[in-house]
Formats: C-alpha cells, structure tokens, sequence
C-alpha cells in the first residue's frame, strides 16, 4: 500500500523546496473500456423443400424453413439452468441473445434462438422445434492453438415436429483452419430438453513475422427425418466487430481480438514504482490526455537519448541527494511514437512521497514548470524506473500489443 513507500521512492526532504505542484490522484481520465463488450445475435431465415418421401411422415409437409434471432424473453433468460451457464464456461456470461469477448479471454455466443418450422402446401404452420444454441471460445495469448465449446438444446417441440436431428461444423477464413471441426459425429437426434455438447480446435498458420486477422464460421443441419441435408440449413459467423488476430510477431506466437484496446494499469500505492506512476499521472492530469499511446518497436533507446540522455540538448541530471539511485523516467514511454521529444522541452519533476500522498515538484529553479509541456522527465529511483519498465514489457507480451497499435495507461490508487 502507499504507506510502504520504499526509502527510494521518498529520498530525502528538500531543503530548498522548489514550487509545490500539488499531489497527485488517479488520473480522472476516460475509463476502461467494459471487461466484456457486446453485439446482439443476427437474425436470418433459410427455407428447403420436404422431398416427397418424408412429406406423408410429417402430416404433408412440404417445406421447412430454420430461423435464427436473439434469445428475447425475459421468463425464459430467468428459466436458464446452471447446465445452460456451463455452456459459456470460457468467458464470461453475457446478456443473453448476444455475442461476447475480452481481448485475450475469447468470445461466446449466448443464447442464439433457433426455430425448425414445417409448412404445410398451403403456409400452414405443422409443427416447430426450438433450438438454444451456445458457444465458448477459449482464446490464448500464448499459442495459436485453442478450443471452442458447442451446445445445442432443444427448448420445445410441437405439433408434427416430435425432436431434432443436428449435426454441426465449423471453419475459418485466410490462414486459420480447424483441426478437428466437428463437435460430436454425423448427427445427434434431440428431444425435448435433450441437448448435444461438444468441443472443437482450431489452429492458425499464420508465418513467422507476420499477423493474421479472420471470424470462425458455424454451420449446423437440421431436420425432424432420419436423413441430414448435404448441405447446411443454418450458416452464422462470429462478429465481424470482434475479429480474431493471431500473430507471430513477438517472441512466442498467441492470439487476441484487438477491437478491444489494451490497457496497462500503474498504482500509486505499488511498493515497487508507485514514484513512476506518481510521474505519470502528472503527465497525463496536468498536461494533457495521453491516451491512447502507440507501441514504438524498436525505437525505445533513440527517443530515451533524445528525452533522456547524451542527444537531448539539455540532457538529465540525477538528484542523489533527494533520490537515492536517481534516474529518468519518462513519459511518454521511449517505447511509443509519441516519445522522443528533446528533454529541453520537457518539464522536469520531483515526486516525493509525503503524509500518505504522491507531491510533485518542480526540480529546477532554473526550468519552472508550465503544464504546456509536451512530455515529462521525473526524478525515479533505478529500481522503481526498472520495475515499472518491467511492467510495461510483461504488458506488450500479455495483451499482445504489436507495433503501432495504440494502448491505454491507467493510473489507479
């Protein structure tokens, strides 16, 4: 907790004070994006006709028409069984009715309402079969393999309609295929509350150094008959809003679904750098929003020269007698597009741990701080600086944040 700021993080106290620039608290800077975000279940319609051999078996049905909608009403999401949550294991449960995902967790449908109807030569309704249909990806940040649940139940069954047959597969587009794509073997034939549950894999051969961005497609068949139509009579993609990417651009390849931005959380409590948090919230609180920052692969030691070191035209100066092991931590990050700003523009800052509290002060007498300064050098014990550069490094291979891609940094107590 912030009460077990470390001797380094606090230094000394200085005897000549410069101005105060007050303490630092979380960031009031836009929250983070939903743990889960959502987009409502399509809906769609496909017809066939009944061949005539099975018409007389069906009360003379002669077509058959499946259609797919969001699970809707209220009684019926209150009626879901601890059998139907166990469907989404992998992720967390959603609204029913929609699609859900993390960046690195995976994605779920939940509650995708499917309806078989035969029709009689004349449009009359014979007979219905109502389907819940559910899955739950379990996506990895480290490999570019991973499992998907399938469960499809039988919710109700009226007039000529007396249960389903079912089978299912599944595919992806552009360097991802499955391994294994079929859920359970040739068709599963449900009754009333009966439901068929399996798992398939996929794998992407995305090559060495490069990104791979695709949905994960579904088809199921379904019929009342003994026979399985050659071809699928409902046919669905996963969210194109919610775009699978898998990469081997880092050192172990892995998967996410980027449409969610990463954020990369600091405390100000932390024992280990809450001293460069302190300096980060100053930079995004008192200067300006610097959200979102973009990954900068391979240009961290050339901008932390120039903001930092020998290629700044005013280069840093330790204060030991205030920091112990003083260094420069700067933000924004040398790792990101938007550092590398000479230090002679940057404002130069003291935080100091006091009566429970981050303080920032200004360094230098010589160099007052504006607040219009585009970038910050801040006075961070080495092992501070070091382990905050830890997090961040821990960051970009967790959540996968390749070059370019812009990120979040949050400040929290």
């Amino acid at each position: 907790m912030a009460g077990s700021a470390t001797a380094a993080d606090q230094g000394q106290q200085p005897e000549n004070r410069q101005q105060a620039l007050g303490a630092i608290k979380p960031v009031d800077l836009p929250s983070a994006e939903p743990e889960q975000n959502q987009v409502k279940v399509s809906t769609g319609e496909s017809c066939s006709p009944i061949a005539s051999s099975a018409r007389a078996a069906l009360g003379g049905a002669v077509k058959a028409c499946v259609e797919t909608k969001p699970l809707e009403s209220a009684s019926t999401v209150a009626a879901r069984t601890a059998e139907q949550v166990a469907a989404a294991e992998a992720c967390a449960i959603t609204q029913p009715g929609y699609w859900g995902w993390t960046r690195t967790g995976g994605i779920c449908l939940n509650g995708m309402q499917t309806t078989y109807t035969l029709y009689s030569d004349k449009g009359a309704v014979l007979g219905t079969g109502r389907m819940d249909v559910k899955s739950s990806m379990d996506l990895s940040s480290t490999s570019t393999t991973w499992n998907e649940l399938l469960t499809v139940k039988v919710t109700a069954v009226t007039g000529q309609v007396k249960n389903l047959n079912i089978a299912f597969d599944v595919n992806c587009t552009s360097a991802c295929s499955p391994t294994s794509n079929r859920p359970w073997a040739g068709a599963k034939t449900l009754g009333l509350g009966a439901q068929a549950s399996g798992s398939v894999t996929y794998k992407s051969n995305v090559a060495s150094g490069t990104r791979d961005s695709f949905q994960t497609k579904y088809h199921m068949y379904v019929t009342t008959t003994g026979s399985i139509p050659t071809q699928p009579n409902v046919n669905w993609d996963s969210p194109a809003e919610a775009k699978l990417r898998c990469d081997a651009e880092l050192s172990t390849p892995g998967c996410v679904i980027p449409e969610r931005r990463a954020y990369l959380e600091y405390s100000l409590s932390d024992p280990k750098h809450g001293s460069a948090a302190a300096v980060y919230s100053f930079a995004q609180g008192y200067l300006r929003d610097w959200a979102p920052l973009s990954r900068a692969d391979g240009l961290s030691a050339a901008n932390r020269a120039r903001t930092c070191g020998s290629q700044s035209s005013d280069p840093f100066v330790p204060m030991p007698d205030y920091v112990p092991n003083d260094s420069c931590d700067e933000f924004p990050f040398a790792g990101s597009f938007e550092g590398g700003t000479d230090g002679a523009q940057c404002a130069d800052i003291l935080p100091l741990y006091e009566n429970g509290q981050w303080m920032i002060y200004e360094a230098r007498a010589d160099k007052p701080v504006t607040c219009t300064e585009p970038c910050v050098r801040g006075h961070v014990a080495l092992d501070a600086n070091e382990s905050a550069g830890g997090k961040y490094g821990a960051f970009v291979k967790n959540q996968r944040v390749l070059d370019t891609e812009k990120y979040n940094v949050n400040i929290v107590a």
